[in-house]
């Protein structure tokens, strides 16, 4: 199912980004490609595992890993300082 959502945290290393979501945060691994605070990220963001997204806001393709799902703000905040 394709989600939409908007970057609203990045790791210090920008590798690791909380994305918000109709159903919360899905924390991100970003392998390859790179996103920015407010992207528009869409993709299958409710599902752990690697895939391949869009940064609609700059029509790239994105490599990611998603770590977390349906996620608190705590949470996905506690997850970008263990990246």
């Amino acid at each position: 199912m394709r989600i939409k959502g908007v970057v609203k945290g990045l790791s210090s290393n920008r590798e690791r980004a909380a994305v918000l979501t109709d159903y919360g945060f899905s924390v991100l691994d970003v392998i390859d490609g790179s996103m920015d605070i407010e992207d528009v990220i869409i993709g299958n963001l409710d599902d752990h595992r690697s895939q391949q997204v869009t940064n609609q806001t700059t029509k790239q393709r994105l490599s990611v890993y998603i770590e977390a799902i349906q996620a608190t703000a705590e949470s996905a905040r506690s997850l970008l300082l263990y990246k």
